[in-house]
């Protein structure tokens, strides 16, 4: 595989980060391109037409803020609807219908509660001078899986890209029920996808 050219890699980050926002452009292109396309074969508008429209109305503030709450409503109406579609069926279908945020909030939170159990009971332990070799290896080994697992987030094998989500940032519910009663889960209400990036790759 061709490794992408150092300049692009900021570029996908901020990709993978704000996919969100990425995902709202997207569909105001579709539903402009939509419009657009209705126009031109059933009516032949092309871009001439509209920008002849254009010239022909005079533009105010106030329909330029009209225009652009008409298409803010109507991502909002679109999005709701697909959330909707999606959540009809959670009930009858579990994890397979998660919303994809949900979904990457769930785990990286799963990740650092049991990182954080692991330093924890380390902490705890006090060993004698004998095994401090095994906890620096142990506190080694946990970081290093934490690490390998965060990965997930921004970097997956062709194979994880054709499995659900879900099924690739996999949570051990039972797992995450008692890091849940412990507490670890108050400690990170703020946590960021952000945070993890700078968690796993730089030093």
């Amino acid at each position: 595989m061709a490794k992408i050219p150092r300049s692009w890699r900021s570029v996908l980050l901020l990709i993978r980060l704000h996919y969100q926002v990425v995902g709202n452009i997207a569909m105001l292109c579709l539903l402009v391109m939509s419009i657009m396309d209705y126009g031109y074969i059933y009516h032949e508008w092309d871009l001439l037409w509209w920008c002849e429209m254009l010239g022909q109305k005079q533009i105010t503030p106030l329909a330029v803020l009209l225009h652009i709450g008409g298409f803010k409503v109507a991502i909002i109406l679109i999005l709701t609807l697909w959330s909707y579609t999606r959540g009809a069926g959670k009930d009858q279908e579990g994890n397979e219908d998660m919303p994809i945020s949900f979904v990457r909030r769930r785990y990286s939170r799963f990740l650092v509660m049991v990182l954080l159990a692991s330093m924890d009971r380390l902490l705890q332990h006090h060993p004698r001078l004998d095994d401090f070799l095994q906890n620096h290896k142990d506190c080694f080994e946990a970081v290093k899986q934490f690490r390998w697992r965060a990965r997930k987030l921004f970097e997956r094998t062709d194979l994880q890209l054709c499995l659900p989500l879900h099924e690739v940032l996999s949570v051990d519910d039972q797992q995450e029920k008692e890091l849940l009663r412990l507490g670890y889960g108050e400690k990170l209400t703020k946590l960021r996808e952000l945070d993890i990036y700078k968690m796993v790759y730089k030093h």
